[in-house]
């Protein structure tokens, strides 16, 4: 009873964690993706005809927004609760609509799409922190619209900087003039230049200083309150980031870890006794683990823990490109489980291993668009990634071209079906009984038992005979007469044919007899014949009652001393008809 019990719960264990860890995986796939800056329902785009028009429009966006955020956080902080009020979701939904009109002033193409939303956020914040401490010209000193309209120029650089504002010259914005990419990549080395700086707009805090030592997205959670109250020493900066965040960071990591070795642990425990679906799952929840883990971790470190930087790149690159990879094995080791769990009727025959082997390409051709969607998504270029391939796929085909010809064997075997397992067939001068038929390779075994194995590409170019397919089995068979003189031996040649065409068995007017051998001092007898039936145990047994009957008509001739129609002692198959 203990026994089946424990079976019970390790049989329902593997399929209860595939499917909390599918419900993990989609959730943190929804809440571990950064949140994109808010709509612009009631603001209009970003004013980008000209230098001034974009440096003004930004600054003046980002301060606002920081404004609002700063009065919001403080509006929190004097409420009661775990929840933001009405009116502090509302400021920050307007501060976050503000950030996203000022990110439109950025060229952003050349940012990866896994680092976007985050660099973008942070990219607004760092400008704006830069731009309050240089000292920025005149406005008539920056080209406007009116120096636009007569001559534009290709860039404007803030004086005594690199940052610099270029007009964009192809693609849906051409024309803008936008922070140029060189400057968004420079940010972060650029504010650390200038961070000791005094802020000459006169604000008091520094906002990206307070947003990348604050958890949550945009305005810190209700139980930011605990991390104000830690030690100094906790909040001491390592590589852009306080002591506490890398501690939590590490736990994250940590407690993730553990979630991968504990489904490991339960995977390593499924057995052969367990049902086919629970096999499967054990195959694929450990990369599931792995995956869910990773997008774990990048939810911790960008939505709570807030990592920033190139810290936070880096965190993120790593955790999806392991996420990325713990699926394609997920979907690899899916398929391979499937497809070993796959039996058919005929387990050896080519239906069989051309249904196994099409999970399997179904299961590859997943994990090749997943590797190159991932690929992109992480900002290796895609190109660069398909030429590669391409090369490396002719090489592979140049290199594979035997096993690409005897795969093709194995689909003209299946496609015209001249064998099946377990027919018997000639090829070439052999014989046998076919055992299996695989995508590279068939399987025969020979009369003398033993095991003939012949490529695909050869067999199907060889005269295939299937003795199986025969409708009828032909007998075959060389007899000695007794008579000497030409009359005796047709009435013999004829009584013989009449006794072969009397079994019930043989076919109706195939019989056919012919002397062979006619100037021979003892003539012979060819009889062939044909027998209804296809099935070889029917055709030995049929042949063997027609040579009994040959043998008995010549001992009921010998003992009345009346001729023999045929003598069976001289019974000689003409050939095997197998």
């Amino acid at each position: 009873m203990m026994i089946s019990l424990r079976r019970a719960l390790r049989e329902m264990a593997i399929p209860l964690v595939g499917a909390l860890l599918l419900v993990l995986f989609i959730v943190l796939q929804v809440l571990g993706t950064p949140q994109a800056l808010g709509g612009l329902g009631f603001l209009s785009p970003a004013q980008t005809s000209s230098p001034r028009a974009t440096l003004e429009g930004f600054r003046a966006d980002t301060s606002r927004a920081t404004a609002r955020l700063m009065e919001a956080y403080r509006e929190s902080r004097s409420e009661p609760g775990l929840f933001l009020s009405e009116s502090v979701a509302r400021k920050a939904a307007e501060a976050d609509a503000l950030l996203a009109r000022a990110s439109q002033t950025l060229d952003l193409r050349d940012i990866p799409p896994v680092e976007l939303e985050h660099r973008r956020l942070e990219s607004v914040i760092l400008l704006k922190e830069i731009l309050d401490r240089v000292r920025l010209p005149d406005t008539g000193l920056i080209p406007g619209d009116d120096e636009i309209a007569a001559k534009p120029p290709a860039s404007w650089n803030v004086p005594g900087t690199d940052l610099r504002i270029v007009r964009i010259a192809d693609g849906p914005r051409a024309g803008e003039y936008l922070f140029s990419s060189g400057t968004v990549l420079g940010l972060e080395s650029f504010y650390r230049m200038v961070r000791n700086e005094p802020n000459l707009s006169g604000a008091t805090i520094d906002f990206y200083d307070f947003f990348s030592q604050s958890p949550g997205h945009l305005l810190p959670p209700k139980w930011f309150s605990v991390i104000e109250a830690l030690p100094v020493s906790l909040k001491v900066e390592i590589e852009g980031q306080a002591v506490w965040q890398w501690i939590a960071f590490f736990l994250a990591t940590g407690v993730a870890a553990g979630i991968v070795l504990g489904v490991r642990l339960l995977a390593r425990h499924a057995d052969a006794s367990l049902s086919a679906v629970a096999q499967v799952l054990a195959g694929v929840i450990v990369p599931g683990a792995v995956a869910a883990a990773a997008l774990f971790v990048r939810y911790m470190s960008d939505n709570q823990i807030n990592l920033t930087g190139q810290v936070n790149n880096v965190v993120e690159e790593v955790a999806e490109g392991t996420a990325y990879i713990a699926m394609i094995w997920a979907v690899i080791a899916f398929s391979n489980a499937v497809a070993g769990q796959l039996y058919l009727t005929a387990t050896k025959s080519i239906d069989a291993h051309l249904a196994r082997a099409a999970v399997r390409v179904a299961g590859l051709a997943a994990a090749v668009t997943l590797l190159i969607y991932g690929a992109s998504y992480l900002g290796i270029p895609l190109a660069g990634l398909l030429a590669g391939l391409g090369v490396g796929g002719l090489a592979v085909a140049l290199a594979a071209k035997p096993t690409l010809e005897n795969f093709i064997g194995g689909l003209i075997l299946y496609a015209d079906r001249p064998v099946r397992v377990g027919d018997l067939c000639r090829f070439g001068t052999l014989e046998g009984r076919v055992e299996e038929i695989g995508i590279r390779s068939t399987r025969i075994r020979g009369l003398d038992r033993t095991l003939i194995t012949i490529p695909n590409a050869t067999f199907v170019n060889m005269n295939i005979i299937n003795l199986t397919n025969r409708d009828r089995m032909p007998y075959d068979r060389v007899i000695g007469l007794l008579a000497t003189d030409t009359a005796a031996i047709r009435q013999e040649i004829e009584a013989v044919a009449a006794l072969v065409a009397e079994h019930p068995r043989i076919e109706r007017g195939s019989v056919q007899a012919r002397l062979r051998e006619g100037q021979e001092e003892k003539p012979k007898v060819e009889i062939c014949a044909l027998i209804s039936t296809s099935k070889w145990s029917e055709f030995l047994q049929i042949q063997q009652e027609l040579d009994l009957m040959l043998r008995d008509r010549m001992l009921a001739a010998a003992s009345t001393d009346a001729p023999a129609p045929g003598s069976t002692d001289n019974v000689v198959p003409l050939k095997d008809p197998a």
